[in-house]
């Protein structure tokens, strides 16, 4: 064959000598130049060939079992597939254990939970009044809060427990409090807080009124009010938005018309010349001056006004730094530091397990009390918008407030569904049945159950929704894309992010959805703060 093959390139050679004497020099010359570098290359071609081929036959001979991926790998490209195919040998099976133990993303020395690791309070603090939207706004600003301390190295101090909107008042769809309901509500209800004190030292308003409250000469009136009455509750607040104290620091500096430049916006702009305009986005630029930096106390008026005390914000874009090592550790403080308690988790673990990590997709239907009334639609319509990128027979979670039971039989005509009430059943193997669940995380527990599906659809416009993105790039998942439910897909990646980020675009005023870095920098090089 070789002899035959270097038989026919000969005869080719004579052939184009031939020829070239018969054409103009410089088309001769084009010629043999394409000519000798189409040589060039199936030699190399060859030889490389050659080569992986030789190598893969040494390692075969070295290694004669074929090489199998890591089990988290290999699954999740197996669940990314449209098509499963079925697997020879069964999967082993996750005990309850296991999959809670999956759920902690956070990286922390065990120790931290006994208090072992709490940093001690110093002189200077940060103040805030709790947002007056619902849990995931009030989430959202805490999490701008406790930033805005860990930044400037101050205490954080807690506001006084009062009833928040849609847990402790407001019109229920769900979660509803019951006669005997205290209808107050604390953070530690919901966060770690002592992983967050490993991070930011906290202290109540009661401990800081004690120790600062002559200092900064507050009204005895409210240093020994009882802070568990609403009166005196509402004499701290009126007193916390109106002081006029040298010593104090108010700062309105919103997110959704502010962004910081850290340390200042001289050397901010000294580094990068100019923030990029759709991270600025309409923002006013504002610094941390000596002044606020010498002041004891800075204060965060949440809802005091519109836009300016609104502390909403996509949690990556609520500064500039200059040191880029800085942005990075602060999304690793606020992965670790800032959680839902265990028992979110742990309860969300007991439905996983029925249906299956990454073995379902999910989906968050808003269909009650939502101000944006044109994401309300049909359920033909949602399963329109997602049949491209669903597995056949694929099983669904939905976390919905819907109240008819019969509203997703379109969808549950092609796909098996579940829904929260159905794990207080037989068909969800009484999953949560005579479990202990505090009625208050019930929609933190659906928003675990939700990052944990192959697949996630939510809802336009809803704080709900964006935090479950965000949980899914912390837990890993297979597919971390942001879909919502309301917008058409095709099952073209390219396309489809087209149509996510055409209506949900990564600005710095827009903090209904959630940037990939707020993840994905989490997990790079940081610097000690």
């Amino acid at each position: 064959g070789n002899y035959s093959r270097r038989q026919h390139l000969r005869s080719l050679v004579k052939k184009l000598i031939i020829w070239s004497r018969n054409v103009s020099p410089p088309i001769c010359i084009m010629v043999f130049i394409a000519f000798s570098l189409l040589l060039v290359l199936t030699v190399i071609v060859v030889r490389t060939g050659g080569e992986n081929l030789a190598l893969r036959s040494e390692e075969n001979i070295g290694n004669p079992q074929p090489q199998v991926q890591s089990s988290a790998t290999a699954l999740k490209e197996e669940l990314t597939s449209k098509t499963v195919d079925k697997v020879s040998t069964p999967e082993p099976k996750l005990s309850l254990k296991d999959i809670q133990e999956s759920l902690y993303y956070w990286k922390l020395d065990p120790l931290t939970t006994s208090g072992v690791n709490r940093l001690p309070s110093n002189t200077q603090y940060v103040l805030f009044e709790t947002d007056c939207g619902g849990f995931n706004n009030i989430r959202m600003a805490f999490e701008y809060f406790v930033l805005m301390a860990w930044l400037t190295r101050r205490t954080l101090v807690l506001p006084p427990a009062r009833g928040w909107y849609l847990i402790d008042f407001g019109p229920f769809t769900r979660m509803r409090p019951d006669q005997t309901s205290e209808r107050i509500t604390r953070y530690g209800e919901f966060f770690d807080m002592e992983h967050l004190r490993a991070a930011v030292p906290v202290i109540t308003t009661e401990e800081f009124l004690k120790r600062e409250g002559e200092y900064l000469d507050i009204p005895s009136e409210i240093r020994n009010a009882d802070l568990t009455s609403s009166s005196a509750r509402k004499k701290y607040k009126k007193w916390l938005f109106e002081q006029d104290n040298e010593k104090i620091m108010p700062l309105e500096w919103g997110p959704l018309q502010h962004l910081i430049y850290y340390p200042s916006i001289s050397e901010v702009t000294a580094q990068f010349g100019r923030v990029p305009k759709n991270f600025l986005h309409h923002r006013k630029q504002v610094e941390l001056t000596a002044d606020i930096s010498r002041s004891t106390a800075i204060v965060f008026p949440s809802c005091k006004n519109n836009l300016n005390a609104r502390f909403l914000v996509q949690v990556n874009t609520f500064a500039a730094f200059a040191d880029e090592a800085l942005s990075r550790s602060y999304k690793r403080m606020l992965r670790d530091h800032v959680h839902y308690v265990k028992a979110v988790f742990d309860i969300a673990a007991r439905v996983i397990k029925v249906l299956g990590p990454w073995k379902y997709s999910s989906l968050h239907v808003r269909r009650n009390d939502l101000q944006y009334k044109e994401v309300f639609m049909g359920a033909e319509e949602t399963l329109k918008h997602i049949q491209p990128l669903l597995n056949e027979n694929e099983v669904l979670y939905i976390a919905t407030d819907e109240k008819g039971d019969e509203f997703f039989a379109p969808i549950a005509k092609e796909h098996e569904i579940y829904r929260w009430a159905d794990f207080f059943k037989e068909r969800g193997q009484n999953a949560l049945t005579g479990v202990k669940i505090p009625r208050k995380l019930e929609g933190c527990i659906e928003q675990v159950i939700c990052a944990m599906g192959r697949t996630f659809f939510g809802t336009l416009e809803s704080t709900f929704t964006s935090y479950i993105f965000r949980l899914r790039g912390y837990l890993d998942a297979p597919v971390k894309e942001t879909y919502f439910h309301t917008l058409q897909y095709s099952g073209d990646l390219q396309r489809d992010r087209s149509v996510t980020y055409s209506r949900k675009p990564l600005k710095g005023q827009i903090y209904k959805s959630e940037h990939p870095s707020i993840w994905e920098d989490a997990s790079s090089a940081h610097t000690t703060w």
